[in-house]
């Protein structure tokens, strides 16, 4: 199997089993026989927050990825297998044979897809935690078909977001564009030599910002999710 074609196995199936997974972790709340036994459950509502988010974050991502690779590396030696044999039959003199390797998902900067300042895979994955714990969210939110129903206010706030950053922060920056990240913006400036000056903030500035857009999301979610979960009546 290319490379190409294993990660985007992996992270397509991630992405759409996870979240399918993520929006029936608290359907039983969906029914009232269900909800009741749920929450008459001897156990603290914290305590049955982190048990669904233990099966449905963590076990789950971990299981995925075993069955993943397990899978892989039989169709990887399939596929080799295959190509070594149609390679024997038609390479030309001098031509090598190149198979195929099991793709490191957590680090694909190695491959072309990154670099050593920004690994790709390991960002996704961060996009992925972030966006199944939003269905996890949804799963508490809305007792009937939380799937679609979170996939569809997901896709509203996207679409807010882009027409605020797109229509309405633009509007009032200066002519230029962001450089370098969002603390930094460039000004097209004819009153300077190069017509280019650079507004940058601190780096703690720059540093807090973005460990917080990379790693903030999915627990804001999960708390949520706990407060949700608390106040649920029945």
């Amino acid at each position: 199997m290319a490379f190409g074609t294993q990660v985007g196995t992996y992270f397509v199936g991630l992405f759409i089993v996870g979240c399918l997974y993520a929006s029936t972790l608290f359907s039983d709340l969906a029914s009232k026989p269900k909800g009741i036994n749920y929450l008459s459950l001897p156990a603290s509502q914290l305590e049955k927050t982190l048990c669904s988010l233990l099966y449905g974050a963590i076990l789950f991502f971990a299981v995925y990825t075993v069955v993943f690779y397990i899978a892989d590396i039989i169709m990887v030696k399939i596929a080799n297998s295959i190509a070594y044999g149609y390679w024997q039959k038609n390479h030309s003199q001098g031509d090598t044979f190149n198979p195929e390797e099991v793709v490191n998902i957590i680090s694909l900067g190695n491959r072309g897809i990154g670099s050593n300042n920004l690994n790709m895979g390991f960002i996704i994955l961060l996009i992925y935690f972030a966006v199944q714990s939003a269905y996890i969210l949804g799963s508490v939110y809305f007792s009937r078909f939380s799937f679609i129903k979170t996939t569809i206010s997901l896709l509203v706030a996207g679409l807010l977001i882009i027409v605020f950053i797109g229509k309405i922060l633009n509007s009032f920056m200066p002519d230029g564009n962001f450089y370098e990240g969002i603390t930094s913006y460039r000004l097209y400036d004819v009153n300077v030599v190069d017509g280019e000056k650079f507004i940058r903030l601190p780096e703690w500035v720059n540093t807090g910002t973005t460990f917080l857009l990379k790693y903030a999301f999915a627990p804001v979610f999960w708390v949520a999710t706990y407060f949700r979960v608390k106040e649920k009546e029945i």
